[in-house]
């Protein structure tokens, strides 16, 4: 089963994505594609090498990565 991820997003490419992963592969295409399952909700804040997530999975978490962004972003997570 492919894992979907809708995402409105601020100070990316694209204001509407989604990212399908699909076994060890990932790819994102510029358009707002709905899961057919919701699994979860999500606020993301980048703030430079720092991320702030907010889940209704996991919580509040907090991750470190190499890119400078600045972006806010809203997702859905679930399955196609």
């Amino acid at each position: 089963m492919e894992k979907v991820y809708a995402e409105i997003e601020f100070g990316n490419e694209t204001f509407l994505s989604t990212e399908i992963e699909n076994n060890d592969s990932e790819y994102r295409i510029p358009k707002f594609i709905k899961p057919k399952k919701i699994n979860e909700y999500y606020f993301r804040f980048w703030v430079f090498k720092t991320i702030f997530i907010i889940s209704t999975n996991s919580g509040l978490k907090m991750k470190k990565k190499d890119k400078n962004r600045l972006k806010i972003l809203f997702g859905l997570g679930g399955e196609n």
